[in-house]
């Protein structure tokens, strides 16, 4: 139907809009490991597994506590909010299931 094509052109859409935020955050990230400001093993012998559990950990908090920080001002600052987040929520409802959001 012509309602379910527009539904599924206005997800490709969004996410399209996505993509060169992630890809400029690949970028970054790679070039950061290239010139050497972060710690990259290649091999968890390089690091010993006591210090591989540790940077794990503190990864793990990091990111988390990250995602969750960026997400509550997302909400908060009502610029990123309309610019970016509130499309987010165009897919958050009870009646419909989305991977896109």
């Amino acid at each position: 139907s012509k309602t379910r094509k527009n539904f599924i052109v206005k997800h490709i859409w969004q996410t399209m809009k996505a993509m060169p935020g992630y890809i400029l955050l690949e970028g970054v990230s790679e070039y950061m490991v290239e010139q050497g400001w972060t710690r990259c093993y290649s091999a968890i012998e390089d690091v010993g597994w006591p210090m591989y559990f540790v940077y794990f950990i503190v990864y793990l908090v990091i990111v988390e506590l990250g995602i969750y920080w960026v997400h509550r001002a997302s909400h908060e600052v009502k610029l990123l909010y309309r610019l970016s987040h509130a499309q987010h929520h165009v897919y958050n409802s009870k009646h419909k299931v989305s991977p896109f959001a």
